[in-house]
């Protein structure tokens, strides 16, 4: 092979090198456009679902009337249906203004069962409320749904003494919702709603005193909507957010994944020193629940209901602060006389455990 066929093999060599070169970065840059393209789809897919989420609750108007004393209750002889993203029901109240059917004149031991949209049976019908499902079990017995939705202990213990009594229950069941109702007695609007509420200060020598009563019709304020869960529980002790975390953690994928979101944590500690004044105002709202009771010559029980994330996620924050006030309760409550505790928390975690889901 002579010299210029050398130089002619060489350049040919050099510029398929060059060309297999443009090929590899033609590809990488075509790979990196395609997922940064599918990626931005599916950001804008999984937005776009949550945003439908959060925007299909309709519930037919006409169910909550504005209550002076109360802040809300149900309108009685109303019907009409709840229609969300995993539901579509019907729920009626009857003419005394609660879930249900208008209670039965029947002689038989009468529970009347005290609580929050858990115990109303937001979401389900009629006969798919755990209401209607125990008096379908029960023999004997009759159970009352007096659950209105959003309420806390406090609305719970004025609507007991004002209209609950009126029914004569032998056994009362308050139902706590251990995510949100003990942090909700102490303010005057819902975290999770936007109606004015009534609630009680505790003072120092135990007394209760009634504060934000006739309540107002005003909305919740702009200044009330930031406050959130987590604020409440961690307070200034919570970590700031990384970079990556600021950055990254804000996109929806991200977030369904659990990557690059804050990592919460609490202890007994942090918890005792925050939840001090929650606790003892829940502990004497309990107490005039009991008197109550006694005036109605009824049983008290007092039934410790979890959120979903106790059950379905152990070791989060949610759970970790939840677990907390149960065990708190559990405590508290044994020491109070004719008060029975039902730990509805740890038997749900239990069957979660054993894989029976499906139970929120």
């Amino acid at each position: 092979m002579n010299g210029k066929s050398k130089y002619v093999v060489g350049n040919s060599g050099r510029a398929a090198q060059r060309l297999s070169a443009r090929h590899r970065i033609f590809a990488i840059i075509t790979i990196f456009l395609s997922v940064t393209a599918s990626l931005a789809a599916i950001e804008w897919l999984l937005s776009y679902q949550r945003q439908m989420i959060e925007r299909s609750d309709q519930l037919q108007p006409g169910m909550i009337l504005y209550d002076p004393r109360l802040g809300w209750r149900l309108k009685p002889n109303w019907f009409g249906s709840h229609k969300h993203y995993d539901y579509d029901v019907y729920y009626s109240i009857n003419k005394f203004g609660f879930r249900g059917p208008p209670p039965p004149q029947t002689g038989k031991l009468r529970f009347a069962l005290v609580g929050d949209s858990f115990t109303f049976g937001q979401g389900v019908g009629d006969d798919q409320t755990f209401v209607h499902l125990l008096n379908e079990a029960g023999k004997g017995t009759e159970f009352l749904n007096f659950g209105v939705p959003g309420y806390s202990t406090d609305q719970q213990y004025l609507m007991i003494r004002e209209r609950v009594g009126l029914f004569k229950p032998d056994v009362l069941v308050l139902v706590v919702y251990l995510a949100n109702d003990l942090f909700d007695n102490e303010r005057q609007y819902p975290l999770q709603g936007d109606h004015a509420k009534p609630y009680f200060h505790l003072h120092p020598d135990g007394g209760l005193e009634l504060l934000n009563t006739p309540v107002p019709t005003e909305s919740r304020p702009a200044a009330a909507r930031t406050d959130s869960l987590t604020n409440l529980v961690l307070g200034e002790s919570q970590p700031p957010p990384t970079t990556l975390q600021r950055w990254l953690g804000g996109f929806e994928i991200t977030r369904r994944l659990g990557m690059f979101q804050p990592v919460y944590r609490g202890d007994d500690a942090d918890f005792e020193a925050r939840f001090s004044y929650t606790l003892a105002l829940f502990r004497a709202l309990v107490g005039r629940i009991s008197e109550s009771a006694r005036e109605l010559q009824a049983e008290l029980t007092v039934a410790l209901l979890p959120g979903r994330s106790f059950v379905e996620n152990p070791e989060g924050l949610s759970a970790g602060y939840q677990d907390f006030l149960r065990r708190s309760l559990l405590r508290d409550l044994s020491t109070m006389a004719g008060v029975k505790v039902i730990d509805l928390a740890g038997a749900l975690r239990e069957a979660q455990q054993q894989g029976k889901g499906g139970l929120y």
